[in-house]
């Protein structure tokens, strides 16, 4: 019971990290609201993975790279911020992977436990977009138009199977959006959607990134792993 309390603070944390970084320079009204993909994207969701009776037991694994920096969990004291960052994605990829019906997600020392999956995943902020965030700072008055944001991001994901066979995918969705529904990037978007957006809670729209492109990227290394033999 103590490591699940431990476990849902954790959670709590990540996402309240996810909230406040980045977000702090801006007036509320100047938020995005809508979020879309590059072209061509073909999106991916839970209901097309194929159907199993048992799910596969792996264990899970995330490294997380932010701006090129690993996150330091310990020791406790030298932790940054964003450590919390790689929990939340971990929390995450579990819940994605297991939305697929293809993987359970078990402990470390499960003796059930069939496999390991490896997720590396690497984010940044797209040049144009530190631009635009610094100079708006600078000189909010100058550069009145709202801004777009863009990441990068990469992921790597291997599977490791006790019986010896191994799969390896590489997402082709690498560079995600948010933005408003009048930016001149989101014409030439995919499939961009609405997202709730409270005054009272700035988070949603960092953990929009995770719930549109994360999600996405995880669906598209399963679905190749599927498509390979899973």
């Amino acid at each position: 019971m103590k490591q699940e309390s431990k476990l849902f603070g954790i959670t709590i944390l990540s996402a309240a990290v996810l909230g406040l970084s980045a977000c702090t320079s801006y007036d509320h009204k100047d938020y995005p609201r809508e979020s879309w993909f590059t072209q061509p994207t073909q999106v991916i969701e839970a209901d097309q993975f194929k159907k199993v009776e048992e799910p596969l037991k792996v264990s899970l694994v995330v490294n997380y790279l932010w701006e090129g920096r690993p996150i330091v969990t310990e020791p406790f004291e030298e932790r940054p911020a964003d450590w919390r960052e790689q929990y939340g994605l971990w929390f995450a990829a579990e819940r994605y992977l297991e939305e697929t019906g293809l993987f359970k997600i078990v402990k470390e020392d499960d003796k059930e436990k069939q496999g390991v999956m490896t997720i590396d995943v690497t984010r940044a902020m797209d040049e144009k977009t530190k631009a635009a965030v610094a100079a708006k700072k600078a000189d909010p008055d100058k550069h009145p138009e709202k801004i777009v944001y863009e990441y990068d991001m990469t992921m790597k994901m291997d599977l490791s199977l006790a019986d010896g066979k191994k799969f390896e995918a590489v997402p082709k969705t690498d560079h995600m959006f948010i933005g408003h529904e009048d930016s001149k990037e989101r014409e030439l978007g995919q499939d961009p959607k609405r997202f709730t957006f409270s005054y009272f809670n700035n988070m949603d729209f960092h953990t929009e990134f995770v719930r549109r492109f994360y999600k996405q990227m995880i669906f598209e290394g399963v679905k190749a792993m599927e498509e390979k033999g899973l």
